[in-house]
């Protein structure tokens, strides 16, 4: 679409939308440098100015809609069908670009059916402010190995989930985690909201964002990894805590502090304890949720992923661990499939070699 930015007609626009106009770029020398001149060069620069400013978006949809042909346009037997064609295949390239910058083109793919321009460059001005993807990427490798969305990668972004991530204003004042999440949330089985006096919803669940600033002295994550959490030592974690019954129960194991004035199951209950209350990387894992219920006598959980984060597994395991301060459990889960005629934990020959 270079045409339209050189067109006499079209009036500069700054990119904080004060402009009403297309972008022009600015002036060169002769010689070369500095100023795009051919169609090539012109249209990169017109495509991310509109990305990122609503002002110059909605001028160029209007300028295809109904603006008039330039001679050079009329010249070179262009239609407004092969601008708006050739406009297509470009924001789709630069978005292809961008997902593979962010290092999730295996994970998120354009679905056939985005084909409007104007959704196409919000998604790019959503995905270049999407922050880093490398805490999300092994939680959504989870989801999709528990069937969640349906169970396949990479995931087809529809015209359905570039209007459902709301308006700009929305998304820039959110932190990074619920950025992804409002693109992705509903491929993994989450639902993000944010109700009319301005909270926040995951999963139907309110939630508070916490900083570092914010969080209370003694709070038990004020020295863990930090990222945004409420209960949760990140938002992150929240969203895999909310996967910790998928798959099959292969085992389980309980243990018990006291009963009454006896000691019951000591040894596993403290030992437990541990597990429930370790700051991550443990056993080598980093796909980990970390949960501390205070109004629940102190509870604490964590979910550790042994299996199925990385791109070469083919299912999914991990550890569903909890403790107050008397009791505490260990589920082991996984999706790997049944082996017949065994039984108990035989049947799942693979996800008992990783747990061990």
């Amino acid at each position: 679409m270079a045409a339209a930015a050189s067109s006499s007609s079209a009036a500069a626009a700054a990119d904080d939308d004060h402009g009403t106009g297309l972008p022009q770029p600015p002036a060169m020398s002769s010689s070369g440098h500095g100023r795009p001149t051919s169609p090539q060069e012109l249209l990169p620069l017109l495509i991310s100015k509109a990305a990122r400013s609503d002002t110059i978006r909605r001028a160029l949809i209007a300028q295809i809609a109904s603006g008039p042909l330039t001679q050079q346009q009329q010249l070179l037997h262009h239609s407004k069908e092969t601008i708006e064609s050739t406009l297509l295949q470009r924001v789709k390239e630069k978005i292809d670009s961008q997902l593979a910058a962010k290092g999730i083109e295996g994970i998120i793919t354009l679905s056939p059916d985005l084909t409007s321009i104007d959704l196409l460059l919000r998604l790019a001005y959503f995905i270049d402010t999407s922050g880093e993807w490398a805490s999300m990427v092994p939680i959504v490798r989870v989801a999709k190995h528990q069937g969640r969305g349906g169970g396949q990668l990479p995931i087809e972004l529809t015209s359905a989930d570039v209007e459902g991530v709301g308006s700009r204003a929305v998304y820039d004042s959110r932190c990074e985690a619920l950025r992804q999440l409002s693109l992705i949330g509903r491929h993994i089985g989450m639902t993000l909201e944010r109700v009319n006096n301005g909270e926040e919803r995951l999963g139907g669940r309110r939630l508070t964002i916490h900083t570092p600033q914010t969080l209370p002295a003694n709070h038990p994550f004020r020295n863990y990894r930090f990222d945004d959490g409420d209960d949760y030592a990140s938002v992150r974690d929240a969203v895999l805590d909310e996967m910790h019954w998928g798959g099959s129960e292969v085992a389980h194991q309980r243990g018990r502090r006291l009963h009454g004035n006896r000691h019951v199951n000591a040894t596993r209950f403290y030992r437990l304890r541990q597990l429930a209350t370790q700051q991550p990387p443990i056993w080598g894992c980093r796909t980990i949720s970390t949960n501390h219920c205070p109004a629940a006598g102190g509870l604490f959980y964590q979910v550790i992923v042994l299996h199925g984060d990385q791109p070469h597994h083919t299912f999914e395991a991990h550890f569903y661990i909890y403790s107050d301060f008397n009791y505490a459990g260990a589920y082991l889960h996984t999706t790997e499939r049944p082996v017949a005629g065994r039984e108990g934990a035989a049947r799942f020959p693979l996800t008992v070699r990783v747990a061990r």
